[in-house]
């Protein structure tokens, strides 16, 4: 089900945690959000394992029994394997909750692929409310790493995720006199050019960043000059300061390429998710985790990805790390494409390193 309309969703896995005997059971957090609440017999911390629920707008093309029962939707991006990871946990760490020193808080999260659904549990008090969440942990599945192995990053693990939208206006005209005209399309042509300069000349070559412009809309016909030609694009970073940054870069060259060309222009900038920063503390965790489950030659340090995920509106509230579950066989379709599949043996190495990490955790305090 798609972002904010994952009802049917929410409501197994609501049922699901109720067959396993949690404690507690909220639903309806962030509109379709789930949270379920596992305690130990003696009092100590809360860790949470978080999984995101919605799916993406893509006919899947995989004939396989849990094939997506609604066209046109599809799990694309492995959220399905989040939602199973984290329910197995709850399975798990239900048989052994009188050996846990603390609190298990299970977040099922809506909307993650249009960064809403995090902003919004936590506005509403998800990681406050009672027992009051101390650390967070997330898996995430993984075409760009192997079967079998899981991967790790401290600090800066991905990337903010920003909208531009650049309106340029000016006087159109017959395309056989274009110097009765202030052209858009030129105007907006040499913007798109000058903005790389952004990432090539304004920007550290050791810091990582992206500027895209994406879509362009101008004009209706072939011999008409237009009076204005909208565009939109993304801007991504790994730093929050290089984002401050680009944004005035950005805002200068469009007015001073506005000028020079006699068009008006509007820069409207939507923030999306910021960086996502990985708790060294909490990578540690996972890394001992992850070794006694796959091995320590399995647990890899996996390079800063330009994707985005709102789970770092959790980590910028509490200590959280989020890890890479390898998923490749070495034909694997990449996420958002209608082959995508996830090998089953994931699912269970996903749930043993988060059960392994909630344990380290809770009775290690």
């Amino acid at each position: 089900e798609l972002s904010f309309q994952e009802f049917k969703t929410s409501q197994k896995i609501a049922e699901i945690l109720r067959e396993i005997g949690l404690d507690e059971i909220e639903t309806g957090i962030a509109k379709t959000g789930v949270v379920g609440v596992l305690r130990g017999k003696d009092e100590g911390k809360t860790i949470a394992i978080r999984a995101d629920i919605d799916a993406l707008p893509i006919q899947e093309a995989n004939d396989v029994p849990y094939k997506s029962q609604n066209n046109g939707v599809m799990h694309a991006c492995g959220h399905d394997v989040h939602i199973t990871s984290a329910i197995g946990s709850a399975m798990i760490l239900s048989k052994v909750k009188d050996k846990l020193k603390g609190n298990v808080k299970f977040i099922f999260q809506p909307a993650e692929e249009i960064f809403g659904g995090a902003k919004l549990m936590v506005e509403e008090g998800v990681l406050d409310k009672s027992p009051k969440v101390d650390a967070i942990i997330a898996l995430h599945v993984w075409d760009g790493i192997k079967l079998g192995t899981i991967g790790v990053r401290t600090g800066s693990a991905m990337a903010s995720s920003d909208k531009l939208e650049i309106i340029v206006k000016g006087k159109g005209g017959h395309g056989a006199m274009p110097n009765l005209t202030n052209d858009p399309i030129v105007a907006s042509a040499m913007m798109i050019n000058a903005l790389q300069t952004v990432v090539s000349r304004s920007t550290s070559p050791l810091q990582p960043i992206v500027l895209s412009i994406c879509k362009i809309e101008g004009g209706h016909a072939f011999n008409i000059i237009p009076t204005q030609v909208v565009m939109e694009g993304t801007l991504r970073t790994l730093d929050d300061d290089v984002l401050s940054n680009s944004i005035r870069k950005i805002e200068s060259i469009l007015k001073g390429v506005a000028e020079s060309m006699g068009v008006e222009y509007k820069f409207n900038y939507t923030a999306g998710c910021p960086v996502l920063v990985n708790d060294a503390d909490m990578v540690e965790l996972i890394k001992k985790a992850g070794s006694a489950i796959v091995g320590e030659e399995n647990v890899i340090n996996v390079d800063p990805t330009m994707g985005g995920e709102d789970f770092t509106y959790f980590v910028r509230k509490v200590p959280g790390a989020m890890f890479c579950l390898g998923v490749n066989e070495g034909n694997s379709s990449p996420v958002h494409r209608p082959t995508f599949d996830v090998p089953s043996e994931a699912i269970g190495i996903g749930v043993s390193v988060l059960c392994q990490a909630v344990l380290m955790y809770l009775n290690s305090l």
